[in-house]
């Protein structure tokens, strides 16, 4: 019976510790984790904000972002020689969380294709990154990068850190 009690207790921990690493702070400000994410990562140039008209210019159905977002950014490389770019949305409490993240994955596609000639004849390695490119999905927040391997780690790493409980 002891050992039946303890194993119980073991599990109870372990499903614990699982439970505790899927879950995730959804009070950050999008800033926040920008910087966060700046502070990571590493591109030549640097990184500008789009602007607020972006979302309603180059998403297939930007009401998805203006129904379920409560703020976003989406931050480029301002070097006209890379691809770089990463995106922030936080969706709003009753927010659809897979409609946002779904969404962001019909713009990184639409980039792709838009994109995909012009690196291959270009520039091959900025290609990588876009082919590369991923979307992620932290609590109530999702996350997109289209960086080199070695940022998009950091970058993630970064935001998990951030929003971590």
């Amino acid at each position: 019976m002891k050992k039946l009690t303890l194993i119980a207790a073991m599990l109870l921990c372990l499903s614990l510790c699982f439970t505790a690493c899927d879950s995730y702070r959804n009070d950050v400000p999008v800033n926040d984790l920008a910087s966060a994410v700046l502070g990571a990562v590493s591109t030549e140039g640097g990184f500008t904000a789009v602007d607020a008209d972006y979302v309603s210019l180059e998403f297939a159905t930007p009401d998805t972002i203006s129904a379920n977002v409560q703020e976003w950014t989406i931050c480029v490389s301002t070097s006209q020689s890379t691809v770089d770019e990463f995106g922030i949305f936080r969706v709003k409490d009753g927010g659809d969380v897979n409609a946002v993240k779904a969404e962001v994955e019909t713009y990184v596609q639409a980039l792709q294709v838009k994109l995909e000639v012009f690196l291959e004849m270009y520039d091959p390695a900025e290609k990588t990154k876009l082919e590369n490119a991923q979307v992620f999905v932290y609590g109530n927040y999702v996350v997109f990068t289209m960086l080199t391997d070695a940022d998009t780690t950091a970058a993630t790493n970064a935001v998990k850190a951030a929003l971590e409980k």
